[in-house]
C-alpha cells in the first residue's frame, strides 16, 4: 500500500515538473503565428495549402520554428493593422507578416533576427507611360496602398500625396484589382508581392531604388518574451545559413508563377 502510495506520488510530481517545463517553453502545444494571408509570395490562401489553406513562403518558415520546438502551428488570419496589438495582447504567439522591424513597432514588439530584405516597388497598368519613378504620383494620380504597410506611410508622409487621391484596402490582391479595373493608377506596395501581383494581373511593376529605401523583414513577439524569440532567431540562423529562405523565395515564385499559367 504504501509503495502503490509512493509510486503515485512521484507519477504525481513528475506530472507537475512536465507541465512547469511546458509552461516555460510557452505553456502550449501549438505555436499561434498571426498573419495577413493577402501577401503572396509570403502568405496566402489556396486549396491546398503547407499548414491548412495557408502557404508561403512566411508559412514555411513559421513552420518550421514549430516543428524545431516539437509543436504545432497554428494560423491566425486577421487585418494587417491588428498584428501588433496582437502579439501584444497575447492572441497570438508571434506575428510572420511580411512585416517590416520599423522603430515605430519596436515600440510595443520584440523583433527576431532579419530573414529578408526588401523595397517598395510601383504597380501600374501594362500600359501605363506616365509613371516612371515615385514623383510621378504625385500629378494628380489616383494611388492605392495597403492599410498599415510600408507602402502607406511612403504615400501619406513621403510624398505626400492629397488624402482624397488614396485609397487604402486591408489587402493586397484587391487593391491590385483596382488597377487592373482602371479604378487607381498605381499602388505602392513591398517588391515581392507586388511582382507576384502584377505577374498574375497582366500589370508591371515600375521600382524607384531612389525614392524607395530597402527593409527588413522580421518577426514579432511579444515584448520580453526572450525564450520564445531565441527558438526563432535560432530557427533562422539554420535556415539562412543552409539556403533554406532563399530556396524558399525561388520555389514560391516558380509555384505563383505555374499558378498564373
Amino acid at each position: 500500500m504504501k509503495k502503490g502510495l509512493l509510486k503515485i506520488a512521484a507519477l504525481t510530481a513528475a506530472s507537475v515538473m512536465a507541465a512547469m517545463a511546458l509552461a516555460g517553453c510557452g505553456g502550449s502545444d501549438k505555436l499561434t503565428m498571426g498573419t495577413n494571408a493577402a501577401f503572396p509570395p509570403f502568405e496566402y490562401t489556396t486549396s491546398a495549402g503547407l499548414v491548412g489553406e495557408f502557404d508561403g513562403i512566411d508559412v514555411a518558415i513559421a513552420k518550421q520554428i514549430a516543428d524545431d520546438m516539437g509543436t504545432e502551428l497554428e494560423i491566425a488570419d486577421m487585418d494587417f493593422d491588428g498584428l501588433i496589438a496582437a502579439v501584444s495582447t497575447g492572441k497570438v504567439d508571434m506575428v510572420a507578416a511580411g512585416m517590416t522591424a520599423t522603430d515605430e513597432r519596436r515600440k510595443s514588439v520584440d523583433f527576431s533576427d532579419t530573414y529578408y530584405v526588401a523595397s517598395q516597388v510601383m504597380v501600374v497598368a501594362a500600359d501605363n507611360t506616365d509613371i516612371t519613378k515615385a514623383e510621378d504620383l504625385k500629378n494628380d494620380k489616383k494611388v492605392g496602398v495597403v492599410l498599415g504597410y510600408t507602402g502607406d506611410g511612403i504615400v501619406t508622409e513621403d510624398l505626400e500625396i492629397a488624402e482624397d487621391k488614396i485609397t487604402r484596402a486591408n489587402r493586397g490582391i484587391d487593391i491590385v484589382q483596382d488597377v487592373k479595373n482602371g479604378k487607381l493608377d498605381a499602388v505602392v506596395i513591398d517588391s515581392a508581392t507586388g511582382i507576384a501581383l502584377a505577374e498574375k494581373n497582366g500589370l508591371k511593376v515600375v521600382e524607384d531604388a531612389e525614392a524607395f529605401e530597402t527593409e527588413e523583414y522580421a518577426i514579432a513577439v511579444k515584448k520580453g518574451n526572450k525564450e520564445l524569440l531565441e527558438k526563432i532567431n535560432a530557427t533562422l540562423a539554420e535556415m539562412k545559413s543552409s539556403g533554406a529562405i532563399e530556396n524558399l523565395a525561388v520555389e514560391y515564385d516558380e509555384k505563383l508563377a505555374a499558378s498564373n499559367e
